[in-house]
């Protein structure tokens, strides 16, 4: 698929209401098919794109826990996405569910850092393990010439935080 097919099918799925039963097929196919694979490897991770409404009432804690229990995949092994796409209505509560998820073993990422809602706020208020800088700003480095100082300066700030950073791209 190309990346503006996916983004379409992303936006399909979350707008039709059927992401959060997508996501959990996902997980129970990537538990049943890549356990005997993945789990012997625990510097090996597996990333899940989540929607925001997904960590509403906590729905992410149970179905992690419900659905990789006693499965070859460590939870320490789960990455979760959450895109800056959608506004956060929030923070409080999912910050709250952030911790449990990292609690359990779980990393918490944020996706497309630099092209969504939340500037720093989500970086700043979240807690979160991983930046994922979104492609388009990692690929305008050449043509952009704010596009390197505004890396630049989310990689410093990643760093005093303490999260990994990932450049899309």
């Amino acid at each position: 698929l190309t990346m503006r097919n996916r983004a379409k099918n992303r936006v399909l799925l979350e707008s039709s209401g059927l992401v959060l039963e997508f996501t959990r097929k996902l997980m129970r196919r990537v538990r049943k098919e890549l356990a005997g694979a993945v789990g012997p490897r625990p510097h090996m991770a597996i990333a899940f794109n989540v929607a925001p409404r997904h960590f509403d009432d906590a729905l992410i804690l149970h179905d992690i826990a419900t659905i990789f229990d006693g499965s070859g995949i460590r939870l320490s092994q789960i990455v979760l996405e959450l895109t800056e796409r959608h506004r956060i209505e929030n923070l409080t509560a999912m910050r709250r569910t952030i911790a449990a998820l990292q609690g359990m073993g779980c990393k918490v990422a944020i996706d497309d850092v630099g092209t969504g809602h939340s500037g720093l706020t989500y970086i700043l208020k979240l807690g979160v393990d991983i930046i994922k800088i979104d492609q388009v700003l990692v690929q305008s480095i050449e043509a952009e010439g704010h596009s390197k100082t505004i890396i630049e300066t989310l990689i410093d700030l990643a760093k005093s935080m303490r999260m990994e950073v990932v450049a899309e791209g």
